[in-house]
């Protein structure tokens, strides 16, 4: 009987673990749905989620750290945006501009590889570089600017960007 009691537990406690292991919470309004990895992995700043061919990297944006000798508190978001919009990129000084250019050039931005959706309140700015089989996903949510770095085809990119939901 006890035998058959530390089962029930063991396996109770798998299917416990495994239904949270498809959500991540980014805030009180915000999650993203992704399918079951093999490995997850936490560094410092940032969350690593490893498929057999494919993986996602999530951090959330300090404006100190997007390049080391310039602190862009206040301006993160501003930036960020103007790496998908020659618009917003216009209204930037001249030199946060060239900067702005040239993140975009890296990104591969183009006029068709990238989207903009919403989701509740927050602005998801998404581009995907087919010839390096990579992503970039920024969320900006009501308090901070989320990063997803992807890394593998179109489709396991669109999964990612088109998995984060309301809570």
């Amino acid at each position: 009987m006890e035998n058959i009691l530390k089962v029930a537990l063991i396996t109770a406690s798998l299917f416990v673990s495994s239904a949270f292991a498809d959500n991540l919470i980014l805030s009180t309004k915000l999650r993203i749905e992704y399918p079951t990895p093999l490995l997850i992995s936490h560094g410092s700043t940032s969350l690593i989620v490893k498929y057999k061919d494919s993986s996602f990297m999530h951090a959330v944006v300090d404006p100190k750290a997007i390049y080391r000798q310039i602190d862009l508190t206040g301006l993160e978001r501003d930036f960020i945006k103007s790496i998908f919009d020659d618009k917003a990129r216009a209204k930037l000084p001249k030199w946060l501009s060239l900067v702005a250019k040239e993140q975009s050039d890296e990104f591969g931005v183009t006029s068709d590889n990238v989207d903009r959706f919403k989701v509740g309140k927050a602005e998801i700015y998404t581009v995907y570089n087919k010839k390096n089989s990579e992503g970039q996903i920024y969320i900006f949510d009501e308090l901070s600017v989320h990063q997803i770095y992807t890394h593998g085809t179109k489709k396991e990119h669109d999964l990612i960007a088109h998995g984060i939901k309301e809570r």
